[in-house]
């Protein structure tokens, strides 16, 4: 571990994202306030490796804190439940969920592996698909697709579902494999869009707001446990000013997205995710038997999509 006064982050969002520039504001007020008894240097855009690589780090205390998107389900299995399709129509709703009782569970969850994670999630948002074949207007226009996908069960058993496979780069090579046509399409907000300049290598961005993710902040319980009270309290209290900041920022980027990127020049339309549904019935059997009934009936306690 570096000097003990200093700390580093590791994500994967593009320097110039709402959620690297709020961390890097986030690290320089806890470094004000505690003056600068903690340091924390921000690495964005992969820079310290890819999420699995980081995550490993993170866990074999190489790295003290980490932007965790979707990895954690191998430590947190509970993690993986806010990314059921349609579970949530509304990020206010998924906050709920992860403010409260399911996110508890999580942190419990990464707790028992040796993980703090701070009490507020950062915002990711809604996925959409882009592809660069065709428009997915239907279920049916799946068929034969291969996305890059965030990776995970759910992903994989998703895209299976309707007819299509999942694939997993990092995500700072996401760009780079889609102009390589090693994916026909991908899954992913639309601010990540924006960011990635995906539009240039994507054709057609269809609004289907199919899944929800976020990002958790994570430090490893040796270091976390190894600060003073009066430290670890200026660093909770500036992790949810940042993540509650960054909700907001992250919103409106994705509020505006659609508008933005067909200005870009991408053909957008509004898929009928009726359809979609239609073809669900046995994977949400199969992801119901997976969480157990005391979880399900929790997630079912916050989610506003699944009926």
């Amino acid at each position: 571990m570096p000097d003990a006064k200093q700390y580093r982050l590791g994500l994967n969002q593009p320097a110039a994202s709402p959620t690297a520039r709020r961390a890097i504001e986030m690290a320089a007020a806890i470094d004000r306030e505690t003056g600068g008894e903690f340091r924390l240097e921000v690495f964005p855009e992969s820079r310290l490796g890819s999420d699995p690589q980081m995550f490993a780090d993170l866990r074999a205390g190489a790295l003290e804190f980490f932007m965790a998107g979707a990895t954690l389900g191998g430590v947190a299995p509970t993690s993986a439940l806010p990314l059921l399709p349609f579970a949530f129509t509304h990020s206010k709703v998924v906050f709920a969920a992860l403010d409260g009782a399911l996110g508890d569970r999580i942190r419990s969850e990464l707790a028992a592996n040796g993980l703090h994670a701070f009490h507020h999630c950062w915002q990711n948002g809604f996925h959409h698909l882009t592809t660069r074949v065709r428009p997915i207007r239907t279920a049916d226009d799946l068929a034969g697709l291969k996305f890059r996908s965030p990776g995970g069960d759910i992903a994989a058993d998703f895209f299976k579902a309707l007819g299509a496979d999942a694939g997993m780069v990092p995500f700072s090579g996401m760009y780079e494999a889609l102009k390589a046509r090693q994916f026909d399409g991908q899954s992913d907000p639309l601010g990540v869009v924006l960011s990635l300049e995906l539009y240039e290598v994507q054709t057609y961005l269809s609004l289907t707001a199919h899944w929800w993710s976020g990002f958790t902040l994570l430090a490893i319980a040796t270091a976390w446990t190894a600060l003073p009270r009066a430290v670890q309290a200026f660093v909770e209290r500036n992790a949810e000013k940042f993540a509650l900041l960054q909700r907001d920022d992250v919103e409106k980027v994705n509020a505006a997205g659609a508008e933005e990127l067909a200005r870009r020049g991408m053909q957008v339309n509004t898929a009928d995710t009726a359809s979609f549904r239609a073809r669900l019935g046995d994977f949400y059997k199969i992801w119901r038997a997976k969480a157990g009934p005391e979880m399900w009936r929790l997630l079912e306690s916050y989610a506003d999509g699944i009926t």
